[in-house]
C-alpha cells in the first residue's frame, strides 16, 4: 500500500485512499496560499469595499451625516473604491452598496455629505456614456 501525505504540510495521511489533507486547517492554508494572483485581488478589493461601507453606516446613524474626509480616510476609508454612482443636480454620489457619500467643501474643508439609499433610488438608471465631455 502506497503512503500518501498531505499536501500542506506533508504529514503522513491516515484514513480515506482520496484523502489529501490531514485536517481542514492544512486544507484552507494550501488553498489560500495556492489562489491564482486576480483572486487575492479580488479578495482585498472587496475587503476594502466592507470596511468602506461600515464606516459610512457608522457616520451615518439616521440616515443622513456628514464627517470631514480627512476622518474617514484616517480610518482606512479608500475614496478611490466604490459600488456604483448616482449623479444628482447637487453632484453625483458615490455609492457603497446601499451607503453613499457627495463630496462637499464647507469652509474650505472637505467633508463628505453621506446619506443610506432610498427607495426611489432604484428607479435611477446611469449610462457612462450619457456624459458630455468638453474639448
Amino acid at each position: 500500500m502506497k503512503m500518501k501525505f498531505c499536501l500542506s504540510c506533508n504529514k503522513e495521511l491516515v484514513g480515506r485512499s482520496d484523502k489529501k489533507f490531514c485536517d481542514t486547517e492544512c486544507r484552507s492554508t494550501y488553498h489560500n496560499t495556492n489562489r491564482p494572483l486576480y483572486e487575492i485581488s479580488i479578495q482585498k478589493i472587496n475587503s476594502a469595499l466592507r470596511k468602506n461601507r461600515s464606516l459610512l453606516a457608522h457616520f451615518c446613524p439616521s440616515g443622513k451625516g456628514t464627517v470631514k474626509k480627512e476622518v474617514l480616510v484616517q480610518l482606512g476609508y479608500r475614496v478611490d473604491l466604490f459600488t456604483h454612482i448616482y449623479p444628482f443636480k447637487t453632484g453625483t454620489y458615490f455609492f457603497c452598496y446601499e451607503y453613499g457619500y457627495l463630496p462637499i467643501k464647507e469652509k474650505g474643508i472637505d467633508k463628505m455629505l453621506i446619506i443610506q439609499k432610498q427607495d426611489y433610488m432604484d428607479k435611477l438608471t446611469y449610462s457612462p456614456w450619457s456624459i458630455k465631455i468638453e474639448k
